[in-house]
C-alpha cells in the first residue's frame, strides 16, 4: 500500500474530505480529530494493519505522518 492509499484510509477513518490531508497536517487543527475520530482511527489501524496503539502513543500523535509511521504492513 502506497502513502496516498494510507492517507486515504486515514481520511475515511476521520471522515474528512478526500485529498485534504497531507503528512504534515496537524491533527489538533482538524475538527474531526475528536474522541470519535480517535476511536475510528484505532479501529482502522487494527483492521488493516493489526496495530494496537498504547494510550501514550495515541496521545503523542500530532501529525498525519505520526499516524503513517504506525501503519506498518505485515508481510
Amino acid at each position: 500500500m502506497n502513502p496516498a492509499e494510507k492517507i486515504s484510509l486515514i481520511e475515511k477513518a476521520l471522515d474528512t474530505e478526500p485529498g485534504t490531508l497531507k503528512p504534515d497536517s496537524q491533527l489538533n487543527d482538524l475538527e474531526e480529530w475528536d474522541s470519535l475520530g480517535v476511536v475510528s482511527l484505532i479501529a482502522m489501524l487494527d483492521k488493516h494493519f493489526s496495530v494496537r496503539l498504547h494510550p501514550d502513543k495515541i496521545r503523542a500523535l500530532a501529525t498525519v505522518k505520526d499516524i503513517l509511521d504506525q501503519m506498518i504492513e505485515k508481510a
